[in-house]
């Protein structure tokens, strides 16, 4: 980060950068998995390929901002693997990957619905396997969160930047 410092770059100009970096390096595993997961393991694909990339784009992008943020709060490389596996378990458990939604504890969903996984399961689930359209009532949300995120992740880079 002390390049990041340095460099004649604005804390924006460095964010959107490294979205744009990390967004394209999940957008290529995820088209990969997607391939293996519909060609190679037969599950069907009923719905608008489009509109999964959408999802798998919008998931990513909400993804990045709660990882950019952990980043940029931890003092230390152990701290944010920490918090990191704090996130990934929590998104395991809480998101609907394991466990229907409905089955949870009414707070535990509240939780459920802070994880962009929550969000990225429910629309892959419908539109690949039940053929739906893109739900806009989940999807805008998603989309709101990471703009959300990106917006802290922002602020939270900037104030760092000009401590320096």
């Amino acid at each position: 980060m002390e390049l990041f410092f340095v460099a004649p770059l604005s804390a924006l100009e460095t964010l959107i950068g490294k979205y744009i970096s990390y967004l394209i390096f999940g957008a290529v595993l995820a088209a990969v998995l997607l391939s293996l997961i519909v060609f190679g393991m037969g599950v069907p694909m009923l719905g608008s390929w489009l509109s999964v990339s959408l999802v798998v784009l919008a998931v990513l992008f909400a993804s990045l901002g709660i990882g950019f943020i952990i980043s940029l709060i931890s003092q230390t490389d152990t701290q944010a693997v920490q918090y990191a596996m704090i996130v990934l378990l929590t998104s395991v458990f809480f998101s609907g990957f394991l466990l229907g939604l409905n089955t949870l504890w009414q707070p535990v969903r509240i939780i459920s619905w802070t994880l962009p996984a929550t969000y990225g399961i429910l629309l892959l689930r419908d539109i690949m396997l039940r053929g739906t359209v893109l739900d806009l009532s989940i999807f805008i949300p998603l989309v709101a969160f990471g703009a959300g995120l990106f917006i802290l992740a922002w602020w939270l880079l900037r104030r760092s930047m000009q401590k320096i």
